[in-house]
């Protein structure tokens, strides 16, 4: 079962190559609007990298912000997105060299968390998530 339709359509899709998954996440994020993936070191990583994406096209949209009592600065850079210009189409996402490879699309992004779906490659299979603690548990 190759990505589904759905997936193909929107543009808020991004691919996820999981390099090391024993002490921590490692690996690069890729989306529709570079063709040059962004790495990250950790899980932390991977989600800044992907919430830049979705705020970058504003899909989809955040209906509740983050609150904190103190202000944290975060250390890594996320690259910018040129949402007018699409280079990649969703099944073009995942290298063909990776090991484990995932598509993911966020559908709404209700209660300062994500839902969506994820396309895992290696199993060639589609799975529905309801946070990102599931999603943790479907990219291990």
């Amino acid at each position: 079962m190759p990505v589904s339709a759905r997936m193909k359509r929107t543009p808020n899709c991004v691919g996820i190559c999981i390099d090391e998954a024993k002490n921590g996440f490692k690996g690069r994020v890729y989306n529709c609007f570079s063709k040059e993936p962004q790495s990250f070191n950790d899980i932390n990583e991977m989600f800044y990298i992907v919430e830049g994406v979705m705020d970058a096209l504003n899909f989809p949209a955040v209906k509740t912000k983050n609150r904190a009592f103190k202000k944290t600065s975060v250390d890594f850079e996320v690259k910018s997105v040129d949402v007018e210009n699409k280079v990649l189409e969703a099944e073009e996402l995942i290298p063909a060299d990776a090991k484990n490879g995932y598509v993911v699309m966020v559908t709404s992004r209700d209660n300062v968390t994500w839902q969506g779906m994820i396309y895992d490659k290696k199993k060639d299979v589609e799975f529905t998530f309801n946070s990102e603690v599931e999603l943790i548990r479907l990219l291990k």
